[in-house]
């Protein structure tokens, strides 16, 4: 028997079992989740229908699903569902992504430089437990009541969380690893590229996952203050005319959104950092 085939008799007896182990965790995590959302909803026909809730106040699963295939196939007061969900994530995802092409590289500046980080760090500190609708009303003055204004909110809510957690991943970057770029020859450009920025990027990804969620709620906010469109507008027009089935189509949309934002986030921290957790 050759050493290759001696080395898969040993390690197929092991792999195997753990394969089997992980599609079974995956598959009772899922019927656990569907579970707990079948229960969830259970609970809430008992609840409107049982009149422990006013129907009115709190719509039935079917009468939720009637306001969805009308939304879907008359729209509301003009519009579309698919033109307000794309109003909603055209506005997060432009100040979500202006966010992050600003705020990365000048909190990776501000965990390199130390003149920079006291030159700004107090702004940053200053910006990031503001409620983001406080600048609201100055930014209608200032930009109007269009996209601009709650390009800006949205900017402004993602942009010091994301340069505060750059910042902090550069500052945690192990000083051994760049002594030691360092001790075999490596330019500061070689160094910050292939030693600074790996090391970084675990703690940059995770920001950039609490500015989304961050700018995702502000999104709503702002919808409901000044707009013409969008999910958030749905909600605060829906509720002039007591349509509460229409109000919570609105929730349920913008918590699948957020979950499948979520997601994709997570995934690409999967692909891109892969090497998480292996220090």
């Amino acid at each position: 028997m050759s050493d290759h085939a001696v080395r898969d008799a040993q390690i197929a007896p092991s792999a195997v079992p753990s394969r089997t182990c992980f599609r079974l965790r995956l598959k009772t995590d899922f019927m656990l989740g569907v579970l707990s959302v079948a229960v969830m909803l259970a609970g809430w026909w008992l609840l409107s229908a049982a009149g422990v809730v006013r129907r009115d106040l709190l719509p039935t699963p079917p009468d939720v699903w009637a306001a969805a295939v009308e939304v879907v196939t008359r729209g509301y007061r003009g519009t579309t569902l698919w033109e307000n969900i794309n109003a909603t994530l055209g506005r997060l995802l432009g100040g979500f992504l202006a966010a992050t092409l600003t705020g990365v590289p000048l909190g990776l500046w501000m965990g390199s430089s130390r003149t920079t980080n006291a030159a700004i760090n107090w702004i940053i500190q200053f910006m990031r437990p503001l409620p983001p609708l406080s600048y609201m009303i100055l930014l209608i003055l200032w930009f109007g009541t269009g996209d601009l204004s709650k390009g800006m909110l949205l900017f402004l809510t993602a942009f010091p969380i994301i340069v505060a957690s750059s910042a902090a991943g550069v500052r945690c970057v192990k000083l051994q690893r760049i002594q030691a770029a360092r001790t075999l020859g490596a330019m500061p450009a070689a160094v910050f590229r292939h030693v600074t920025l790996p090391s970084a990027a675990p703690m940059i990804l995770t920001g950039l996952q609490i500015a989304l969620a961050a700018a995702f709620s502000t999104v709503v906010s702002a919808e409901l203050l000044a707009a013409t469109n969008g999910l958030g507008w749905m909600v605060i027009s829906a509720s002039t005319f007591l349509r509460n089935d229409i109000i919570i189509l609105c929730i349920i949309i913008l918590g699948l959104l957020g979950v499948t934002l979520a997601g994709l986030l997570r995934a690409l921290d999967k692909w891109a950092i892969h090497w998480r957790g292996r220090d």
